[in-house]
């Protein structure tokens, strides 16, 4: 059955600035951030993970959908899950936000549906008026413009949200703090989380 949305988990670069520790696998309030997150997110739409490659992560019994272009960043993990996935929008988070919540993505998610037109994004900005990529819906209808974008070599989200007519929320319009969008990037950031 289609679902008509699905959650999409970034599971990121090199991790170069964890110093090669992969993000997904630090450890929050006793088990990994992703199990955290999957748990988490699994209570209000099925999950998938956003991989590079799928032999990095063979020992994880989740789905997965490979990046069908490489080395493009987080637009070719969404282009990948947009085309190849039976759902019409996707719920976009990532390995490193362990604050993420079912109940903003629902909140998110019934936002989208009550604007008319549908816009084809929805994403945040914060406190300062800057948008945030991830913690957004993404619909298929996004397809032809990643498109356009991947065939001229731009890969920023930013370009993308800024030619799809992209809705953006101010947090301060919603119930959440700013914490929800935070992600752990850094030995320091995770040390003043922990």
């Amino acid at each position: 059955m289609k679902n008509d949305i699905m959650t999409l988990i970034l599971m990121g670069g090199k991790n170069k600035r964890m110093h090669g520790k992969h993000k997904a696998f630090l450890d929050f309030h006793g088990e990994s951030f992703l199990n955290h997150i999957i748990k988490e997110m699994s209570t209000f739409s099925p999950v998938v993970l956003s991989v590079n490659d799928r032999e990095k992560f063979k020992d994880l019994d989740y789905p997965m959908i490979v990046d069908e272009v490489k080395g493009i960043g987080p637009m070719g993990g969404i282009y990948s899950a947009l085309k190849n996935l039976d759902c019409d929008n996707l719920f976009i988070t990532a390995c490193d936000m362990p604050f993420m919540s079912a109940e903003f993505a629902r909140y998110m998610y019934t936002h989208m549906k009550s604007l008319n037109p549908q816009p084809a994004v929805l994403v945040l900005s914060n406190l300062e008026g800057k948008f945030s990529p991830l913690g957004g819906i993404y619909s298929k209808k996004l397809l032809p413009y990643i498109e356009e974008l991947i065939q001229n070599e731009h890969y920023r989200l930013g370009k993308l949200l800024k030619i799809s007519d992209a809705v953006i929320l101010p947090i301060t319009q919603t119930p959440f703090s700013e914490v929800i969008l935070s992600n752990i990037n850094t030995p320091e950031e995770y040390a003043s989380l922990k």
